[in-house]
This record gives C-alpha cells, sequence and structure tokens, in this order.
C-alpha cells in the first residue's frame, strides 16, 4: 500500500470551509458590534455593563478564530495520515488549536453573561433577577470545571497536545464536564429565550406587538440549536485523529458562540431600525432619541458616558470625573414659581425630570416601545396610590407629565 503524500503547508482537507464558515460569523458578529455600540453611544446615551461584557465575548471570539487560522495553516481539518511524517507540526498544529479552544470556552459564557445582564435591565420581579443569575453562574461554573479538566487532564501538561512525550498519559477523563458545559450552554439559551415571553405578556399592548417584541428577543433558540449539534460532535475530542475529527466541534462551537452574539445584538439595536425607519420614510421621531449635540436649542442635554466609563458634555469636551455621578441626576432641576400679585402667594418649588432610571433604561424602553413605558409610570401611579390610600390618575401631573412638586409654602407680607 502506497505511502500518502505528505500534506504542504497551508490550509487543506476541511480547514477551507470551516474557517469560511467561522469568519463569516464573526464578520456578522463584529457588524452587531459595531451598530450596537453607535446604537447605546450616539442614539441612547446608554452604555451600560453588558455592552462591556458584549465587547469582551467578541474579544473572545476574535481570539479563538485567530488561534483556529493558526492550527489551519500547519495541519488542522488534515486527516493524520498525511501529517504523520512532521509530528513537531502536528504538536504545533494542536497547541494552537487547544489555546483557542481555551478562549473558546471561557468566550461561550462570557456570551451568555451578556445575555443574562441584559435581560436583567428588563426584568423587574426579583425570581426573574434571581433566576437569571443563577443560570449565569452555573454557566460559568461549568466553564470553569470544563477549562482546568482540560489543561490538567494529562501528566505531564504538556501532553494535552505533545503525544510524543515517553510515559505522558491522561489520568482525568474530561467527557462528563465536556457534556456539562454543552447541556448547560444550551439549557441557558433557552431559558433566557423563553424569559423575554413572561417579561412582556402582561403589558398592555397588542398582541401582535407582544409576538414581535418577544420572538425577536427569542432568537437564541438558534444558539441552542446550535449548541445541540455541537455536543454530538464532542467525542472528536478524544481519537488519535484529533486535528481533523474535531473540527465539526471546534466549527459549531463558534457557530453558537457567535449566534449568541448575533441574538442580543438584534433587540439591542432596535432603536436604531426605529431610527432609520422613520427617516427613509421621512417621519420625525415624537420621542425615545435624544438630539445629539446642535440638532436641537435649548433642549437639555445628559452627559455621555463613553466606553472608558467617563463622560463628555454637550460640547464634545470631556466633564469632570465627579460629573453625573448620580444616575439621572442631569434631569434633577428644580425652580421656583411664584403665584399671586404683590401680596400673600403661594410659591411652589418643582423639579422637571422624573425616576433616576431615566437614563439607565431608556435603551430598555426604546426596544419594548411606548407600551413598556405606558405600563412603567402605572406601576409608578399605583405605589403612589398605595402611599396616599387613593386610586391611580393617569392624569397624575407628578408623574404622568414630568413635573414633580417637591416643595409648597404660603408667603405672606
Amino acid at each position: 500500500m502506497a505511502t500518502p503524500e505528505p500534506a504542504p503547508l497551508g490550509m487543506g482537507g476541511e480547514a477551507h470551509w470551516a474557517m469560511a464558515v467561522m469568519w463569516t460569523f464573526t464578520a456578522f458578529v463584529f457588524l452587531f458590534l459595531l451598530l450596537r455600540i453607535y446604537t447605546r453611544v450616539v442614539c441612547l446615551s446608554s452604555y451600560g455593563l453588558d455592552d462591556h461584557i458584549y465587547v469582551v465575548a467578541f474579544v473572545f471570539l476574535l481570539i479563538f478564530i485567530i488561534f483556529v487560522q493558526l492550527s489551519a495553516q500547519i495541519g488542522f481539518g488534515v486527516q493524520i495520515e498525511y501529517l504523520q511524517h512532521d509530528m513537531a507540526r502536528v504538536t504545533k498544529a494542536t497547541l494552537y488549536e487547544c489555546i483557542g479552544q481555551g478562549f473558546a470556552i471561557v468566550g461561550m459564557s462570557i456570551a451568555k453573561a451578556s445575555l443574562g445582564v441584559f435581560l436583567l435591565r428588563l426584568v423587574s420581579l426579583q425570581w426573574h433577577r434571581i433566576s437569571i443569575y443563577v443560570a449565569m453562574g452555573v454557566c460559568v461554573a461549568a466553564a470553569i470545571a470544563q477549562l482546568l479538566c482540560f489543561w490538567l487532564s494529562c501528566v505531564p501538561l504538556a501532553f494535552v497536545y505533545d503525544k510524543r512525550i515517553p510515559g505522558g498519559h491522561c489520568p482525568i477523563d474530561t467527557r462528563p464536564t465536556s457534556y456539562i458545559l454543552c447541556v448547560t450552554t444550551v439549557l441557558v439559551d433557552v431559558y433566557f429565550s423563553l424569559l423575554p415571553w413572561l417579561v412582556v405578556w402582561d403589558l398592555q399592548m397588542p398582541r401582535r406587538e407582544k409576538y414581535t417584541i418577544a420572538l425577536s428577543l427569542s432568537l437564541g433558540l438558534v444558539a441552542a440549536a446550535a449548541g445541540i449539534k455541537r455536543t454530538t460532535t464532542v467525542e472528536g475530542l478524544y481519537t488519535p485523529n484529533y486535528l481533523y475529527d474535531s473540527v465539526g466541534l471546534i466549527v459549531w462551537s463558534a457557530v453558537e458562540m457567535a449566534v449568541t452574539l448575533i441574538c442580543i445584538g438584534i433587540p439591542v439595536c432596535m432603536p436604531l431600525y426605529r431610527r432609520v425607519w422613520r427617516r427613509l420614510n421621512n417621519e420625525q421621531s415624537s420621542s425615545g432619541y435624544q438630539k445629539q449635540s446642535g440638532e436641537q436649542e435649548g433642549s437639555s442635554s445628559v452627559a455621555l458616558q463613553t466606553i472608558g466609563g467617563g463622560y463628555i458634555g454637550k460640547d464634545g469636551q470631556a466633564l469632570p470625573a465627579n460629573m453625573n455621578k448620580s444616575k439621572g441626576s442631569s434631569h434633577n432641576k428644580s425652580f421656583d414659581v411664584k403665584l399671586g400679585i404683590e401680596s400673600g402667594a403661594n410659591q411652589t418649588t418643582v423639579g422637571r425630570g422624573g425616576s433616576s432610571d431615566s437614563v439607565v433604561n431608556n435603551s430598555d424602553e426604546e426596544i419594548l416601545g411606548e407600551a413598556y413605558r405606558h405600563e412603567a409610570r402605572h406601576k409608578q401611579l399605583q405605589g403612589l396610590s398605595a402611599h396616599r390610600g387613593r386610586q391611580p390618575s393617569e392624569g397624575d401631573g407628578r408623574h404622568g407629565q414630568g413635573i414633580v412638586v417637591t416643595k409648597t409654602y404660603t408667603i405672606n407680607n
């Protein structure tokens, strides 16, 4: 039987289609990353923790793809029989792939955490918040367990990627942690996809709009499907033909992670979609977006938090670190109104703006639309009425019109 010819350097075998798929999905994630940053910073002036986590998750995905690309240049996706003449090349390709897998394991949990933190901005019930934290915690714990088992399973450690080491062996079987991680990510994807239905179902809005919003926030089921497919390829990690048999696992890991990030990006960018749609139809936005510098004279502006955590003012210059520390402080302006002529008059101090959540949650309100704002306002009125012992009214001026009476007294000459 003739000996197979050695595979030349460069991508070969299954590497061509595998890298094409992985880079394509990464490009889509990068597009949504740019759209997300533009939406949060420019459209909403509301760059939050979930955005930072989203960026970190993309960085891990990118590093994962880069290391797999390095492995593909020297052997990833090629049958071992075409590489066995150069085991040093096999070892190096395996090392690059293993490093990439490490970033994929951690990046997967970060992507789920980004989705979880985003959902925390929407939910209000305590058990919803607790369940989200539990789901994120379980996912992170499973990822850490798999990462440690993967790299510490063999003695010596280098035997993980270099099977030429004499006496090397792997006493720890990483299959249990591998399957636990796969199942955990699938369950988290399913739960995070179904939870938005509970959030919007009780809102006072047309049924069709409920379906539209919930479906846009439930696209994580696609990531769950990718995770199920990835689970069926786990055994590729445990064959002598590792560089070839692990192609399916690597590709589906990248797809699941990328789809998770894409699914988060779609609903987050809904305010941007609305803005573009209105402009294409020559409609002026009546609410929900803050004008940029110079667009509206005399309008109050909220200090914009930059990605690094600082603030920039209306003129684009950095503000002092002690500015805007309290959420919504730029909205809380008070002034005195004197009623009457010269004689005794009632003087009332009023505040303009509203609650401190007006800055933090404007992204969530834009995603869920007017019904979400109406529901939140209704809950505020219910809380106020319960405190004062009367029924809430939509015409209550203290909450519905953005004017809050803070102090009233009589002045006698």
